[in-house]
């Protein structure tokens, strides 16, 4: 009882003063300890909270200190740290939704709009909870609101109403042992038999990791222990996925699946600071920023829109590979079906992530796929294709989260002024 007590106690002091989270890896860390006293709200009788808010008093400690000695053993060290963090909290989220969804067949409206008081990163984030219980609280509201899904609701308007400005690139496969498929693919399955056991390989012939989600139909099939349906396949390897044992009688088994550019396991390197995307010296205006009121909502809250002419030479913000381009686009405009129009250079960091440089010019692309870029490298003009109101340059660091979504990073700038901690729409930066 008295260390449940410290360690609310604990979990009090953190949600008061912000300065107290960890620097280190923030972007990764802060929504965990934020989290924390919501979810101690919620599931304040199940042991695995116990177990979490123990690791993460622990966590915050080293991650404090990682912050004053700059060990980089420390700093690694704790990163490991936040990634086990994460996957515990990931645990406790799963079991908030299972609760939630139980309280919907139980048509338990009281215990529902208990579980679903609070906002806390990635509530409600699964799509199927997440219809789930907007649909029941739409029919049973009347009896009593909810801000958190009421403020759910309206953030989903307003995104389906405004779109997004690119879109995610999903690719969906699927295997059949029964069927030959020619076509190539650079995500592909391939199998190899020896007796009644049958090995499941995933090759992936992409330059970048991609994150990809499985759904398997078997009869009278065995399946390996722990096969995940969502797993991380490095750029340009080959991994077996699990391995199948044929049973006595008839048998068939098939492969659906979908990926995404990325590993969602990537983790942004927050002490980064980006260089601003034209000519040293020059200088253009924010036209909109983070969470704008027209288009960089949802996935694309941290994206960026630099007002600028037609040709501008547009300059990569960090060093990279080039892994995706696209030039041969003269159309654009502000409706959604220009959405696909957009011409644009896509560039993998170091650490997992990606930046995209969109609208550019008709054939204003300056770079290949799979060049090596350096930072402040020409990369291609600025322009006014796809989903756009005007010239401008988009700009977006971002990473993927799931095998169907990725999302944009809030990033730092250098200016000839300083650092650049947000930018501000509006306000015009000279770049160094």
């Amino acid at each position: 009882m008295i260390k449940r007590f410290f360690l609310a106690a604990f979990l009090v002091i953190l949600s008061l003063n912000a300065d107290t989270y960890p620097k280190t890896f923030a972007q990764l860390g802060t929504p965990l300890y934020k989290s924390s006293k919501d979810l101690s709200c919620v599931l304040s009788t199940n042991k695995k909270l116990l177990e979490y808010e123990k690791f993460l008093e622990r966590a915050c400690e080293n991650g404090l200190n990682a912050d004053k000695t700059k060990d980089k053993k420390e700093i690694k060290s704790y990163l490991k740290e936040l990634r086990l963090l994460q996957k515990k909290y990931d645990y406790l989220l799963h079991i908030l939704h299972d609760e939630i969804s139980k309280s919907i067949d139980a048509k338990d409206y009281e215990k529902f709009t208990l579980l679903t008081s609070y906002d806390f990163d990635g509530f409600l984030n699964n799509t199927n909870i997440r219809k789930k219980a907007l649909t029941y609280y739409k029919k049973n509201s009347y009896k009593k609101h909810n801000k958190i899904l009421d403020k759910k609701i309206n953030n989903s308007r307003l995104i389906k109403a405004t779109a997004q400005e690119f879109v995610d690139e999903i690719v969906s496969s699927s295997y059949d042992p029964n069927k030959k498929n020619k076509s190539k693919k650079s995500v592909s399955i391939f199998t190899r038999r020896v007796s009644n056991r049958i090995a499941i390989h995933f090759k992936n012939d992409n330059i970048y990791d991609v994150t990809i989600r499985v759904n398997a139909a078997y009869t009278n099939i065995t399946t390996s222990k722990n096969t995940p349906k969502v797993f991380v396949l490095k750029a340009k390897t080959t991994q077996r996925y699990t391995t199948l044992k044929i049973n006595n009688g008839k048998n068939s088994y098939s492969y659906s699946y979908s990926w995404i550019r990325g590993s969602k396991d990537a983790v942004h390197d927050d002490s980064y600071v980006y260089r601003l995307p034209y000519a040293s010296g020059t200088s253009y205006r924010i036209s909109q920023g983070y969470n704008g009121t027209a288009t960089h909502k949802g996935r694309s809250q941290y994206a960026i829109d630099f007002a600028m002419p037609v040709g501008t030479k547009i300059f990569a913000v960090r060093e990279g590979i080039v892994v995706q381009t696209k030039s041969n686009s003269n159309i654009g405009g502000y409706e959604k079906k220009f959405s696909a129009h957009g011409n644009h250079v896509t560039i993998l960091h170091s650490d997992g992530t990606f930046a995209t440089y969109y609208h550019l010019k008709h054939h204003g692309v300056l770079v290949k796929v799979g060049q090596r870029v350096n930072r402040g490298y020409p990369i291609g003009y600025s322009g006014n294709t796809g989903y756009t109101s005007g010239p401008h340059l988009h700009l977006s660091i971002f990473k993927a989260v799931s095998a169907r979504t990725t999302h944009t990073i809030a990033t730092r700038f250098v200016s000839q002024k300083g650092l650049i901690n947000e930018v501000v729409r509006g306000e015009s930066y000279i770049a160094k």
